[in-house]
């Protein structure tokens, strides 16, 4: 006999159907979709069920919620380049890439230039270990390397190739052979080459030259540039005695930067060919590099130089005040003179000769370029954007870097995009000849390791402690076992 059910237990029964029916309703469905799941989210949601009116009971339920990304695959070929920053933020790189990628061929090639600022440099030994393990290096190029400091090291760590193969199948073929040809400056071209061939493109270079306040000179009668420096030593010698209560210096030399002074002025002194070993060093014991070391000790002898010659950044500070006549340095302190007190009170002009038997001084000058590693994953897409970019007809860039205060690496830039009534940018007519006739250091990863033994050999003699054959004697002692350590 069936035992009969009570209404209050028949409504319980039902209140549980009803809520297995809810939750079951409440499962989500499984669907197959083609469509990418980022993350599985736990989201807890309060439930009301009411039973017999008679008192309100409230659960936690979890529901699964599946967020699904409406990601679509890129179609185009990301070509990311390793950012430098301050490239970027003196020549017109991001206006480059932007131009670059909205081109019609984009529309076949699919590439997508991007300036990464996380990238690595060809320098740092974590790129040769990534490469050497076989990991993929997300990079394709470095756009800032110094060759005569960088490119011996990188070559030695294997992390970078030469241009020349890419640029001879590049779709941009005419652009590729105005970069390559005569148009190239020679000494460009060395600095930025080893056995011949390219492994480094220059974006734009600086050299050393001479930098004087010219309406100082004028003042006690210098209307030219001096062509020796015993006639330089002269010209300063009295704007110092002139402008004597105004505190003005006459000369700043810069022994404190082997690049930035004295391997310049070695090349008022030696011809090219005595300005290095032929293992590629400095020629540090040359007669005219001794010479140089005299010149700039008569100068500091004669209480022509500021206090704190023997450091690298005391002499900018009276430069930028306007309280030094002249300097023989990198061509963008010029600049930063030419701002601040006029360029129209400015004059740069090649270093004058040391050495009267030479028919022009050279100088020391180096080249920032692009490096295109080994192991890029889009190394014709990456030097067909250079070939576009770096073209000597590409008005953008090239007035770029004038505009930047630089020097260009091609010829036809200085006649094209250079207004010579234009006091900002024609300093650049003036170097250009001394950038032409310069020397670039061999390719070596020695050149820091010389300059650390250089210096202070070369102060220890300007403070009279040292003859300069003596105190150079010793630099190459200490170069030579530093580089046998190294072995």
């Amino acid at each position: 006999m069936r035992s009969r059910m009570t209404r209050r237990e028949l409504l319980r029964k039902a209140a549980l159907i009803g809520s297995v029916g809810f939750l079951a309703a409440c499962k989500p469905k499984v669907v197959e979709v083609t469509k990418v799941v980022e993350k599985v989210v736990e989201k807890v949601v309060k439930e009301t069920v009411e039973v017999e009116k008679e008192k309100v009971v409230t659960k936690v339920v979890k529901q699964t919620v599946v967020v699904e990304a409406a990601k679509k695959k890129s179609e185009f070929k990301e070509v990311r380049i390793a950012r430098c920053g301050w490239m970027e933020a003196e020549l017109p790189f991001d206006q480059l890439a932007a131009t670059y990628n909205a081109l019609p061929e984009r529309d076949r090639d699919k590439v997508r230039i991007v300036f990464d600022p996380a990238g690595k440099t060809p320098t740092d030994p974590v790129i040769a270990e990534m490469m050497a393990s076989g990991e993929e290096i997300p990079w394709n190029a470095h756009n800032c390397q110094t060759p005569f400091l960088d490119l011996g090291r990188t070559l030695q760590l294997g992390t970078i190739q030469e241009w020349d193969p890419y640029f001879a199948n590049s779709q941009y073929k005419e652009a590729a052979a105005r970069i390559t040809g005569p148009d190239f400056l020679d000494s460009a071209r060395a600095d930025c080459s080893y056995q011949g061939k390219i492994y480094a493109l220059p974006l734009q270079a600086d050299v050393d030259c001479l930098m004087y306040r010219k309406d100082y000179f004028e003042a006690v009668g210098q209307t030219e540039p001096p062509k020796t420096l015993d006639e330089l030593f002269e010209v300063a010698k009295a704007v110092q005695g002139k402008f004597k209560k105004e505190g003005v210096f006459g000369f700043a030399p810069i022994p404190a930067c082997t690049w930035r002074y004295i391997a310049a002025l070695h090349q008022a002194f030696s011809p090219r060919e005595k300005l290095f070993t032929k293992e590629g060093l400095m020629n540090i014991l040359d007669e005219g590099w001794l010479a140089a070391m005299e010149w700039t000790k008569k100068v500091i002898d004669a209480g022509m130089a500021p206090a704190g010659w023997e450091t690298a950044g005391g002499w900018s500070q009276i430069w930028n005040k306007g309280k030094l006549a002249s300097e023989i340095m990198m061509h963008g302190e010029g600049c930063r003179g030419g701002m601040i007190f006029g360029y129209e009170r400015l004059k740069m002009v090649p270093t004058p000769l040391g050495n009267p038997e030479l028919k022009k001084p050279g100088t020391m000058f180096w080249t920032s370029c692009a490096a295109l590693f080994k192991a890029a994953p889009y190394p014709q897409e990456v030097v067909d954007f250079y070939a576009w970019a770096m073209d000597p007809e590409n008005a953008v860039t090239h007035k770029g870097i004038f505009k930047a205060g630089k020097l260009d690496p091609w010829k036809s830039p200085y006649e094209k995009h250079i207004d010579p009534e234009n006091v900002t940018q024609n300093w650049a007519l003036s170097l250009l000849p001394l950038f032409e006739a310069a020397t670039p250091p061999p390719v070596t990863p020695w050149y820091i390791t010389q300059h650390k033994a250089i210096v202070p050999e070369f102060v220890k003699f300007l403070k009279g402690k040292k003859s300069a054959k003596e105190a150079m004697e010793e630099a190459w002692k200490i170069i030579q076992e530093e580089i046998a350590k190294a072995k």
